[in-house]
């Protein structure tokens, strides 16, 4: 996940000698992303002996990664674009039901697929709102064994981007993702339960720079 933010990061210093001047969102660019995450999850476990535990949540951390998409001006005002991102997140997240079972959800790499529509308020300046497909990569350890899964799911959110210069413009972005219920397999080796789910929310505020073309 890393390689792919410093990846972007060198194109965004790299590219711009060899880089047409855009016209302001109208255009191909890649980026970098960074910020502030929150991940709420929910942890229902079916126990063998025919109880169940439920544990919960929300751990914050550090979000980065990088992005890649397309802008089309379809009017003077109004912006259409695509755009896909990849992002990873430091920490994870601790279920305790007090007396001494244990186990830690971490966040792995999370891949979006979303599509974008703006007004522009200012010629360099666009106001936006975001939506689309997520995939997000979570495991769970107990300390010795652990068992991990992806889970699709959509996410929403709102914007702003400002050009600075021909090429390379600023923007602060909140996203909302939800994941649903999603069932961990094999994990009778894990925990002693019959069935394991997560539910899996998502908060985050990130600020990026893009280069255009």
């Amino acid at each position: 996940m890393k390689n792919y933010t410093l990846a972007a990061l060198a194109a965004l210093i790299a590219v711009p000698s060899i880089a047409a001047a855009a016209e302001p969102f109208n255009g191909a660019f890649v980026g970098v992303q960074g910020g502030w995450q929150q991940d709420k999850q929910r942890l229902s476990l079916d126990n063998v002996d025919g109880s169940s535990s439920r544990y919960g949540d929300k751990k914050d951390g550090f979000a980065y990664g990088g992005q890649l998409g397309f802008d089309t001006k379809v009017t003077p005002q109004i912006v259409l674009g695509v755009e896909a991102s990849a992002t990873g997140r430091t920490g994870s997240t601790r279920f305790d039901d007090g007396v001494g079972d244990a186990f830690r959800l971490k966040q792995g790499r999370t891949l979006n697929a979303t599509a974008r529509a703006g007004y522009l308020v200012s010629p360099l300046g666009l106001l936006y709102v975001r939506g689309g497909y997520t995939n997000a990569q979570f495991r769970i350890n107990n300390g010795f064994d652990s068992a991990h899964d992806n889970r699709g799911g959509y996410t929403a959110g709102v914007g702003y981007e400002q050009f600075l210069t021909k090429q390379v413009s600023a923007r602060v972005e909140y996203n909302y993702s939800h994941f649903g219920r999603d069932s961990i397999d094999n994990v009778g080796d894990l925990v002693a339960a019959d069935n394991a789910a997560v539910r899996y929310n998502r908060n985050a505020v990130s600020a990026g720079l893009n280069l255009h073309f």
